[in-house]
C-alpha cells in the first residue's frame, strides 16, 4: 500500500510539495542569519518563475482595496498600523490561494467531497492561530519598517491554538482513515500538511515575523514555478 501511495504521478506531486516546503523553510531560516542572502534567493525564485511563465499576468485590482484600507488606517494610527493591514491582507490572500490549490488538487484526484468549503474549513485554523500570535507579540519590525496590530490577550492565542490543534487533528484522523482504506488522495494531503506546517512555523512559533513573511513568499514562488513547469 505504501508503494502504491508513493507511485507516480502522485509521488512526483508529493516531492513537489516537500520541495516547496523545504525551500520556504530554508529561505526563511536564511533570512534570520543573512537577510541579504534571503533576498537574493527570493529574487532568483522570482526570476525563475518569470522565465518559465508562458504569459505575464498582473492584476492591479486585487491590492486596491487593501491599499485603500492601509491608507485610511495609516492616516489615523500611523505607518505601523498601515503595514499591519497589509500583513493581514497577505495572510488572508495566501490562505485563500492555498484553499483554491487544495480544492484543485482534490478535484483532480477524484475527491470532490474533499473540495467542499466545509471539508476545507480547517485550512483557516493555523493562519488564524498565526495571526493571533503576531497580534499578541506586536509590535514587530519587518525589513526595517514597523508592523503593529491590535494587542490581543493571551487567552485569544490559547483559544486559537486549541481550535487549530483540534482542526488539524481531526483532518489528520480523516487522512489516516483514508490511507488505511487505500483511498487517500496524496496530492491534496501533502499540500495541506505543508500548509499547516508552514503557517505554524512561520507565524505561530517564530518570533521573527520577517522570516515568516519571507518563508511564505518563497513557498508561493516555489509552487508557482512547479506549476508552470508541470504545464510545459
Amino acid at each position: 500500500m505504501l508503494a502504491n501511495f508513493l507511485a507516480a504521478p502522485r509521488g512526483v506531486t508529493l516531492m513537489k510539495s516537500a520541495a516547496a516546503l523545504a525551500i520556504a523553510l530554508g529561505v526563511g531560516a536564511a533570512s534570520m542569519l543573512a537577510p541579504q542572502a534571503a533576498l537574493l534567493l527570493l529574487a532568483l525564485l522570482a526570476a525563475r518563475q518569470l522565465m518559465r511563465a508562458q504569459s505575464a499576468r498582473l492584476d492591479l485590482t486585487a491590492p486596491a482595496g487593501p491599499a485603500l484600507a492601509a491608507l485610511v488606517v495609516g492616516a489615523f494610527v500611523g505607518l505601523a498600523g498601515a503595514i499591519g493591514i497589509v500583513f493581514v491582507w497577505r495572510l488572508i490572500a495566501d490562505t485563500r490561494w492555498s484553499v483554491r490549490e487544495a480544492r484543485r488538487l482534490s478535484e483532480a484526484a477524484g475527491r470532490p467531497d474533499a473540495a467542499t468549503p466545509r471539508a476545507l474549513l480547517h485550512v483557516w485554523a493555523t493562519p488564524l492561530f498565526g495571526l493571533s500570535m503576531v497580534a499578541y507579540t506586536a509590535p514587530h519590525m519587518v525589513a526595517g519598517l514597523p508592523l503593529d496590530l491590535p494587542h490581543v490577550p493571551v487567552w485569544v492565542v490559547i483559544a486559537a491554538g486549541v481550535v487549530a490543534a483540534l482542526a488539524v487533528f481531526d483532518w489528520a484522523l480523516k487522512c489516516a482513515a483514508d490511507w488505511r482504506l487505500g483511498e487517500l488522495a496524496g496530492a491534496p494531503a501533502a499540500h495541506l500538511l505543508s500548509h499547516h506546517a508552514l503557517f505554524v512555523l512561520a507565524f505561530g512559533l517564530m518570533i521573527d515575523v520577517s522570516a515568516g513573511i519571507v518563508a511564505m513568499l518563497a513557498w508561493r514562488l516555489a509552487h508557482a514555478t512547479s506549476l508552470e513547469h508541470a504545464r510545459a
